[in-house]
């Protein structure tokens, strides 16, 4: 997710990224408050004024929303969850966190803070407002933001998972139930209804009334629903792993590959063991991972010439694991930094390799034979 980003700044210990996506909404949004929603609201002015307040007012919003994400993330981490970064893109920002809360009482504080945060700062702008003389650029910036900051909280209340809402609704149910599976079930199913009426009323805004905003609804809908779908599938895979540790899954016959060895001589160990990548040991000591993946880019004159070492993905860059962590974490860590397996360490040793293909196989001999394998 989000592999298009740029990082900007680090805050707190977190990486504050803005996605590709995000330069359009900002010029579209900076010319839609410059070009029509000032002009209407402040006839006479100077053109310069709209698009100083128009640029201003733009930034501002996504300045609430990183607070909004701010607001998550720190409480996240004081729940003992490390978030790893926030990326603001073209429908606001999301707070990436390396684990999902254990307690569902984490959950809700957590959920909770973001459209708090914005409601607060709703306020905020709107005591500026309450003293600021009326009709004025400034006055009528300030105004703005107080709404559009209401507007956040009070939308990302709607119980529709995955918005914060929804992980509201999903925090109390597991509270009532004690048991995720069910809580997030019915989330998603709440978030799916509204998704479907999102998409419903933009249907009709776009082909009947003719008005071109209706699309968003569509685009908002569709991503709504499809985020639901999407963390439903893994709570129920999380579920479906759940007591069951690194060491119990991994493959412990690994085959490692010389940092020294050249691109032809590794083509040549991908066609015999079929494997998508090799970890690179040099005298027993643990120096990277490999994958077919990359060697796509390197020329074929050069494979003979190139080493290992000089493409392999660094230790310090790869996702490790230790044999006694849950087979879930190991999962939600693949999921969540777009990688097909993870390496297995103990003692600074490595000691296997866990694949999304040996997560599957587990899970398929699950849902077959059920819990008592």
């Amino acid at each position: 997710m989000f592999r298009n980003a740029i990082k900007i700044f680090n805050i707190f210990g977190i990486d504050v990224e803005l996605d590709i996506s995000w330069f359009l909404v900002f010029l579209l949004f900076s010319f839609t408050l410059s070009q029509h929603y000032f002009p209407q609201i402040l006839p006479g002015t100077d053109e310069v004024i709209y698009w100083i307040l128009g640029i201003s007012v733009t930034i501002l919003v996504f300045v609430s929303v990183l607070i909004h994400e701010m607001a998550h993330s720190l409480t996240a981490i004081k729940e003992g969850i490390p978030i790893s970064k926030i990326t603001l893109f073209i429908f606001g920002g999301v707070a990436q966190m390396k684990k999902e809360p254990d307690l569902p009482a984490a959950e809700l504080k957590i959920a909770v803070m973001g459209p708090l945060f914005s409601i607060i700062l709703a306020a905020i702008f709107g005591l500026f407002f309450l003293v600021l003389p009326a009709g004025r650029p400034i006055t009528e910036g300030v105004w703005f933001l107080t709404r559009i900051n209401f507007i956040i909280g009070i939308i990302n209340l709607i119980p529709a998972f995955p918005l914060d809402g929804g992980r509201v609704l999903r925090a109390l149910l597991w509270l009532w139930k004690d048991n995720l599976l069910f809580a997030t079930r019915i989330a998603v199913t709440a978030g799916s209804f509204f998704a479907f009426f999102a998409m419903g009323m933009g249907f009709i805004t776009l082909f009947s009334l003719g008005i071109i905003w209706g699309l968003w609804y569509i685009v908002l809908g569709w991503l709504l629903y499809q985020a639901g779908q999407a963390s439903y599938s893994q709570v129920a895979l999380k579920e479906s792993l759940s007591g069951i540790k690194v060491a119990e899954v991994m493959s412990r016959e690994v085959q490692y590959i010389d940092p020294e060895l050249s691109i032809s001589g590794l083509v040549e160990k991908f066609y015999e063991y079929k494997f998508g990548a090799f970890p690179v040991l040099d005298n027993s000591s643990l120096r990277g991972l490999v994958s077919i993946n990359q060697i796509k880019d390197i020329p074929r004159s050069k494979w003979e010439n190139t080493k290992v070492s000089e493409i392999m993905t660094p230790v310090e860059d790869c996702v490790i694991m230790r044999p006694e962590q849950d087979a879930a974490e190991a999962m939600f860590k693949m999921a969540n930094e777009g990688v097909g397996r993870v390496l297995v360490v103990e003692d600074n040793r490595l000691t296997g390799i866990l694949s999304n293909t040996d997560m599957m196989r587990v899970i398929k001999i699950k849902t077959i034979f059920g819990t008592e394998t």
